[in-house]
């Protein structure tokens, strides 16, 4: 380690690749320390995510208007752009080890394993689990250098140690007071993603904690469709815009909008477009020669 003023520490910097910016986060900097005992941090601002292990020791975090004391295997994040200042707390040594990230992931990143801005830290979050996963991150970034560092290596260390970290489901039940217009919402999107695939009401409605009659409901009450109708609309209308395609067969489209077989994709067409798959792809055909005609266009998938 290297003496700084007020620690000795290991200092890691990173130039994240291309390849590393395509994804959800990416790692900008590490470091581990021994505080010397005046070890003072602060008040100061940083632009990335700071996340900081406190292997032993405490040290005091102030952050807005509110003071924090945390020890061993506690853990705290700076958030970006956010003023906060730390400073040692106790006789006992100070150790931490600190990860630095950006990416459009790494707020969602952040309430996955229970931090945000109000809220900065969780006490008693260093499993022992926690602990050699994070120990595997260090073996990657210092065991290695620069020119010879494994970028998957690093990023499936990382994945790890949020999967050890992470403290609540992706889709939690909603509150009492939480609005239709939100779940709905998200209920639109879950099923705008999963249209092709065989779905149950009882899935979606299980998935945000609700019964399959009141999540029907609503749902039908807000979006003018039932669940199942706005599923439908969705694999044909996506249907619609495949048969455009002349080199795709009619089979083909059928199974890639989630039917299961030709005879039954024929008949939901024909019910909301008023003709069969083919006569459509001919229409479309026909209208697209003669530019004097108007052109038959899908309706857009509803939105809400």
């Amino acid at each position: 380690m290297k003496e700084y003023t007020g620690e000795l520490a290991d200092l890691w910097h990173h130039m994240p690749s291309g390849y590393e910016r395509t994804g959800g986060f990416w790692f900008v900097r590490a470091g581990r320390n021994d505080a010397k005992p005046h070890y003072h941090v602060g008040p100061k601002q940083i632009d990335s995510y700071g996340l900081h292990f406190i292997v032993s020791g405490e040290l005091q975090l102030s952050y807005g208007s509110r003071q924090v004391i945390l020890g061993t295997h506690d853990m705290f994040c700076l958030f970006p752009h956010q003023t906060y200042e730390y400073r040692i707390h106790s006789a006992e040594p100070l150790q931490m080890v600190w990860l630095t990230m950006e990416g459009p992931q790494m707020r969602e990143l952040m309430q996955m394993i229970g931090l945000n801005g109000n809220l900065p830290y969780r006490k008693e979050a260093m499993t022992l689990e926690c602990l050699e996963r994070l120990q595997a991150i260090e073996e990657v970034i210092w065991h290695h250098d620069q020119q010879h560092l494994s970028t998957m290596k690093l990023m499936s260390a990382a994945y790890r140690l949020f999967e050890e970290l992470e403290r609540e489901p992706l889709y939690e039940a909603p509150a009492a007071n939480t609005s239709e217009v939100h779940w709905v919402a998200e209920a639109v999107s879950f099923f705008q993603l999963h249209y092709t695939e065989s779905l149950r009401v009882e899935t979606a409605a299980r998935m945000f904690g609700l019964h399959r009659s009141h999540f029907s409901h609503v749902f039908t009450q807000k979006v003018g469709l039932s669940p199942q109708q706005f599923v439908q609309q969705l694999r044909l209308e996506r249907a619609g815009e495949l048969l455009k395609d002349a080199a795709l067969q009619i089979g083909e489209i059928a199974l890639s909008v989630g039917y299961p077989d030709l005879y039954t994709f024929s008949r939901a067409f024909k019910r909301l477009k008023g003709c069969s798959p083919s006569e459509y792809r001919r229409l479309i055909t026909k209208y697209k020669l003669d530019p004097s005609k108007p052109r038959i266009e899908a309706r857009d998938p509803y939105s809400l």
